[in-house]
């Protein structure tokens, strides 16, 4: 068998139209709908009055839903570097590459280019990678990275990034100097407020974002916030979307729902992904529970995943020993997003480990080693529910 290669154009163009197809709304359906389209970069004039370009718009209720964009980082030389969208524009992957940053774009980006060849190094300011994820969560990828090339620099500073014609020097406060082709900056982001003129309008914000109730509720109180703008959220689509519809159904329905920010699944897009929901076993410790931990590796319970050629990883449960409430889970691993969905059904519905054990699992299907890890191990109750 040849070499495997990549077409990097074509990949990068299939997935700009996945993209546009998912993401774009129409606006003539939406305008069908009776939707009103401005386009522009609008600022507040006063609470209930919006200027775009040269138009002024009145409403009684006005949803704020900005989002976040890559912040301004205090580095000499930052014009040196690129955002990981303008990574997806290259021409070919590079030979090397720096990327500032060990949260999850950071993350994802280190293993796609490190599985397309590149030389990668992560350069992470807490003593930590994917500082939000649960320990043992953390410790697995930290070794599986490690283990395909990529090396990681925590409690790490950069300095400066210098041009050097073709190459980019990147100096690090731990005396490391990196020479390589491209530097990314992938350090979180930050909210798109600084052009909304949010002062005319009264809107209580800081550098977290718009501050808001549970009901998205500003401090004004016909305007509203929802997705990434909003302090406090968990940065994911699904999210954003959720908060758009309750917001708008509390606004104009004049509803006082909350949003539920305890059960939100997510996952980050590494090679094989990693995914959460629920607490963290720090945090289901520091909230009081007697924890009650599941590990279960895939090895040897889950064939379908060896069967698909991926065969490491594993799943994590956490529950209230008392009780056998479902706390948490988390897992690294083939189709562990869609393992960690059926965790979130769980939580929704209050289920303990004992009534999800008890529901039927596919078989074969990766979904297995869920039911290993949720199964009550010898002596753990004493309830036989």
């Amino acid at each position: 068998m040849g070499e495997v290669s990549i077409d990097w154009a074509a990949a990068v163009a299939r997935a700009e139209r996945i993209v546009k197809g998912c993401g774009d709304p129409k606006p003539e359906n939406l305008a069908k709908h009776g939707v009103h389209l401005t386009f522009g970069e609008g600022h507040f004039l006063d609470s209930h009055m919006v200027q775009v370009n040269e138009e002024r718009l009145k409403a009684n209720h006005i949803l704020i839903a900005t989002g976040r964009h890559p912040p301004r980082l205090p580095i000499p030389g930052t014009e040196n570097a690129i955002t990981h969208v303008e990574a997806l524009r290259w021409e070919k992957p590079p030979r090397r590459l720096a990327i500032i940053g060990g949260g999850i774009i950071g993350m994802e980006f280190a293993y796609l280019f490190r599985r397309l060849g590149t030389e990668v190094t992560v350069v992470e300011m807490l003593s930590q990678i994917l500082y939000m994820l649960d320990d043992d969560l953390r410790a697995a990828i930290s070794e599986h990275a490690a283990s395909l090339g990529i090396q990681i620099h925590t409690s790490a500073r950069v300095q400066r990034i210098d041009s050097l014609g073709q190459e980019y020097r990147v100096e690090v406060d731990q005396g490391t100097e990196l020479i390589v082709d491209q530097v990314m900056i992938a350090a979180g982001q930050v909210p798109a407020v600084e052009n909304l003129q949010l002062e005319n309008a009264g809107v209580a914000y800081d550098k977290g974002g718009i501050i808001t109730d549970k009901t998205l509720r500003t401090n004004v109180p016909n305007i509203w916030a929802a997705g990434d703008v909003r302090k406090g959220v968990a940065q994911l689509s699904q999210v954003a979307t959720d908060e758009g519809i309750l917001a708008t159904r509390n606004a104009l329905l004049g509803l006082s729902r909350e949003v539920d920010e305890g059960i939100v699944p997510f996952f980050v897009g590494l090679t094989p992904p990693a995914a959460s929901v629920g607490l963290t076993e720090t945090e289901a410790r520091a909230a009081g529970y007697s924890v009650g931990v599941h590990i279960q590796a895939y090895a040897g319970v889950c064939p379908a995943a060896n069967v698909e050629g991926e065969p490491e990883g594993f799943v994590k449960v956490l529950f209230d020993s008392k009780s056998g409430s479902i706390l948490g889970a988390h897992a690294f691993g083939a189709r562990s997003p869609d393992l960690i969905q059926q965790v979130a059904f769980a939580l929704h519905g209050r289920m303990t480990i004992q009534q999800a054990a008890m529901t039927p699992f596919v078989f074969p299907g990766v979904s297995e080693v869920l039911w290993y890890a949720l199964r009550p191990r010898p002596g753990e109750f004493t309830s036989t529910e």
